[in-house]
């Protein structure tokens, strides 16, 4: 499992260059199945359009398309946006309606990754991280303490009443321990502490 940083949500850019218009779609993608579906979502809805050219980054799958532009002018500038950007389950599909000037090779690649750079650049980004859960079960009279206490570090997901209370902690994995030995430290060795499973997920 690998940390990354994806963007948030579906994100729309539009440029007009040279009269030909760019409009760009951006959207999470976590399988190439689901950047294959997003392509053929935004082709289907500019299928009147000069060319839909794309790209993508999921986990150890990526792939790029010119879509009829002059090889090497669209999907791989695109493609290489994503990558400078450090951004991984991504799919980027930029649409050209061409306005009657030949842009050239240079002038392709320039508007194909400037205009995908501006969209990623405007869109919400988000951390994928290594996530350990905690269990922590306290008596009453120290929970709201404790709780301050644990949210300076990590993140109180939920809290169950019982004959103590239940917190699931969340704390990202590389301060997962750190974070324990506060909760020991801090209730004086009263919490009960149980690691979960880690997993890769929002922090």
């Amino acid at each position: 499992m690998k940390e990354y940083t994806t963007v948030k949500n579906i994100e729309e850019y539009i440029e007009t260059i040279n009269k030909s218009k760019f409009i760009v779609n951006v959207s999470r993608v976590e399988t190439a199945e689901e950047a294959a579906e997003f392509i053929q979502k935004i082709s289907k809805n500019y299928y009147d359009a000069t060319h839909n050219c794309y790209a993508y980054i999921a986990g150890d799958t990526a792939k790029f398309s010119d879509n009829g532009e002059p090889s090497g002018t669209a999907g791989l500038p695109i493609y290489e946006t994503i990558k400078k950007q450090n951004l991984d389950r991504v799919c980027v599909v930029v649409t050209r309606y061409f306005g009657g000037i030949k842009l050239g090779a240079g002038g392709l690649i320039r508007a194909y990754g400037g205009c995908a750079a501006a969209a990623l650049a405007q869109a919400e980004k988000v951390q994928i991280s290594l996530i350990t859960p905690i269990k922590v079960v306290l008596p009453y009279n120290i929970l709201k303490q404790t709780k301050a206490e644990i949210e300076i570090n990590a993140k109180v997901v939920s809290v169950s009443y019982g004959e103590n209370v239940m917190l699931m902690v969340n704390a990202k994995s590389a301060d997962a321990k750190t974070v324990a030995d506060i909760i020991i430290d801090f209730t004086q060795g009263r919490a009960e502490i149980t690691f979960e499973d880690e997993f890769l997920g929002e922090y």
